[in-house]
C-alpha cells in the first residue's frame, strides 16, 4: 500500500485542508497527498507565508478509509463556551414616567 504524506510542524499539529493547523483529532480535515512532491510543495507554500515555521512531511500508513493514521501528540484545546448573559429581570416591562 502507498504511504500517505501529511505535514506537522514543531508543534506537533497537522496541516489541515483550509491550511489551518490541527491536532490531528479529525482525520478527514488534514491535508494529505499519495505523492511525496505535493507535500514538498504545500510545505513550501506555507513556510512563505510563516517564516517561524520548522515543519517535516511524515509518510503515514492509510486507514480503511484512505485517511492517514497520526497520532495526536499535542492537543489542542476546544474554546470554552461564554456563558449566556442572563436576561434582565425588567426586560418586558416598561418603566414608568416619574
Amino acid at each position: 500500500m502507498k504511504p500517505i504524506y501529511v505535514i506537522r510542524n514543531q508543534k506537533q499539529h497537522y496541516l489541515g485542508r483550509h491550511g489551518e493547523w490541527l491536532d490531528g483529532s479529525h482525520v478527514p480535515a488534514l491535508f494529505r497527498t499519495e505523492h511525496r512532491d505535493a507535500a514538498v510543495n504545500e510545505l513550501v507554500e506555507v513556510n512563505l507565508r510563516d517564516f517561524d515555521l520548522r515543519g517535516e512531511i511524515l509518510a503515514c500508513e492509510a486507514d480503511a478509509s484512505g485517511y492517514p493514521v497520526v497520532e495526536v501528540l499535542n492537543p489542542i484545546p476546544k474554546p470554552e463556551p461564554e456563558p449566556a448573559a442572563a436576561p434582565a429581570a425588567d426586560a418586558g416591562a416598561e418603566t414608568a414616567p416619574t
